[in-house]
């Protein structure tokens, strides 16, 4: 499951992942990933921090109540006004499995999602 509102950012990181054989379903925001996760369990939530509709700091609670066994990786850009240089680290205190900063090339990408999804 992959929630970004930025329709590039999706194509990219769906094309990527689809073309190393996983099954991939997007959403442009938080509620509506959580919506699909709902009726499509995923072992992976993909999701940005900052985004229109629901935020991914909202989205990443709810994941973690509500499906539990979804591993959780936080991509962003991490260049937001007021926030420390290196809060990408912080938000890992969340519990996700990994975060990546924006931009990151498709072998960073995958080498993240074989890590998080691998036994042990």
């Amino acid at each position: 499951m992959l929630a970004d509102d930025q329709q590039d950012i999706r194509e990219f990181i769906g094309f990527a992942l689809e073309r190393a054989g996983y099954e991939v379903a997007t959403a442009a925001e938080g509620a509506q990933a959580l919506a699909l996760l709902s009726s499509r369990p995923a072992d992976l939530l993909i999701t940005d921090l900052f985004m229109l509709g629901q935020q991914g700091f909202e989205t990443i609670a709810r994941c973690k109540a509500k499906f539990p066994e979804t591993k959780i990786i936080v991509i962003s850009a991490g260049n937001v006004p007021g926030m420390p240089h290196d809060f990408l680290a912080a938000v890992e205190l969340l519990g996700v499995a990994a975060t990546l900063r924006k931009p990151f090339d498709e072998d960073t990408l995958l080498a993240t999602v074989r890590k998080v999804l691998s036994p042990g």
